[in-house]
C-alpha cells in the first residue's frame, strides 16, 4: 500500500470523512505504518486508542461472523487461514498467531470480554491486573480505571485474577449478589450461570467476600468461601488452592492483545523460570496468539520471538531466559 495514500486516509478518518470501505482498508493496513514517525505525529493518545479499539472490534466482528457461518470443528490453522483471506489477520505460525502489532503503544481495552475461544483466555486489564478467563465466561469492565474510586469488574463464569496492588483503589469483582474485594492478590472466582453456588478461592493475599447485606468472610491462601444462591448463606473451608485452580492449565491458552512482557510473566509461573529482557523495545510489543497446552517452553518462546522480531537465550541450569530485540534502537 502507498504510504502517502494511507496518510490521506488517516487524516480523513480523523475527520469522519471516510467511506466504510476506506475505513476497513485503513484498519487493515494500520500495522504496516503505525510505527512511522509521521504517523505517530498525526495521532494523539485518544485518537490512537480509538483507532486500535476499532481495529480490535473489526477483528472480533470477522471472527464472530465466521463462527456463525461455520459451526463445525475446524483445525485451528485452517480457521486462521480463512480469516487471513479476509485480510483481517496478518500472520499465522506454529503457535497459531492471529495478529501481531510490533510497535510500542497504548493497549486498547474493550468494555467487555466474551470468551468464545475453546481455550482459556489470558488478558490484561487497564490497570495491569492479569486475568485468565475460562471458556464461555464473560467479563465486563471499564476501558480505564483512572477516574474511579474502585476498580470494578463484572464476571459471569469462572476466572482467575492476579491483581496489581493499589492501596488507594480496591479491586471489586461482582458476581450476582456477591462482591469480592481486594487490594492486590491472586484468587479464583467461579460463578457459572447454572450453578447453585458461587465460590471464591484465594491463592495469594487476602480477599473480602460479601453479599448485599453483610460480609461473608475474609479469606487467605488455601481458603475458600462457598455462597448458596438459594439459601443466601455461605460456608468457609480450608482447601488446596492449587487443585481448585488446576483448570487454568487444562486447556490451550489464548492470549488477547498482550505485551511480550505480560506473556513472559505468565510463562514464568507456568514453567518455573525467570525471564528478563536485554532492552525495552521488545517488552512493549503487543501480540495475540494461542498457546497449545502440549507445547514446550522453548516452542512457545520461539514463536513469540519469531513474531516480535526478537531472539532468546536460555540457561537451563539457572532456569534463566533473556529475550532481546533483533534490531535495537540507539
Amino acid at each position: 500500500m502507498d504510504k502517502q495514500y494511507f496518510l490521506e486516509l488517516l487524516h480523513r478518518y480523523l475527520n469522519d470523512e471516510v467511506t466504510s470501505e476506506e475505513e476497513q482498508f485503513l484498519l487493515k493496513y494500520y500495522d504496516l505504518f503505525s510505527a512511522e514517525p509521521d504517523v505517530i505525529e498525526i495521532l494523539n493518545d485518544d485518537q490512537r486508542t480509538k483507532l486500535k479499539t476499532d481495529i480490535q472490534a473489526s477483528i472480533w466482528k470477522n471472527i464472530e461472523e465466521h463462527d456463525q457461518t461455520d459451526k463445525k470443528t475446524i483445525p485451528l490453522r485452517t480457521w486462521l487461514l480463512k480469516i487471513a483471506a479476509a485480510a483481517i489477520i496478518i500472520g499465522v505460525c506454529g503457535m497459531a498467531v492471529l495478529f501481531s502489532r510490533n510497535e510500542p503503544g497504548i493497549k486498547p481495552s474493550p468494555l467487555s470480554s466474551v470468551h468464545k475461544q475453546k481455550a482459556n483466555l489470558f488478558l490484561v486489564l487497564p490497570d495491569g491486573s492479569r486475568v485468565i478467563l475460562s471458556y464461555g465466561s464473560k467479563l465486563r469492565h471499564a476501558s480505564s480505571f483512572a477516574n474511579m474510586a474502585k476498580r470494578e469488574v463484572y464476571l459471569e463464569g469462572e476466572a482467575f485474577f492476579d491483581i496489581k496492588h493499589n492501596d488507594l483503589k480496591p479491586f471489586v469483582v461482582h458476581t450476582g449478589k456477591v462482591e469480592t474485594t481486594v487490594l492486590g492478590t491472586a484468587f479464583d472466582v467461579k460463578a457459572l450461570p447454572g450453578d447453585k453456588t458461587i465460590t471464591v478461592t484465594v491463592t495469594r493475599g487476602r480477599v473480602k467476600v460479601s453479599d448485599q447485606d453483610k460480609i461473608l468472610g475474609i479469606i487467605t491462601p488455601n481458603q475458600q468461601i462457598t455462597y448458596s444462591k438459594q439459601k443466601l448463606n455461605s460456608t468457609q473451608t480450608r482447601i488446596n488452592a492449587a487443585q481448585c485452580t488446576g483448570w487454568i492449565a487444562e486447556d490451550d491458552l489464548y492470549f488477547e492483545d498482550v505485551t511480550v512482557a505480560e506473556a513472559a510473566k505468565l510463562l514464568e509461573g507456568r514453567f518455573k523460570v525467570k525471564i528478563s529482557f536485554s532492552d525495552e523495545l521488545v517488552k512493549s510489543k503487543y501480540f495475540t496468539s494461542t498457546f497449545d497446552k502440549s507445547e514446550s517452553l522453548e516452542q512457545e518462546l520461539r514463536s513469540i520471538c519469531e513474531f516480535n522480531d526478537a531472539f532468546y537465550t536460555y540457561d537451563k541450569e539457572k532456569a534463566n531466559i533473556i529475550i532481546s530485540s533483533k534490531h535495537k534502537t540507539n
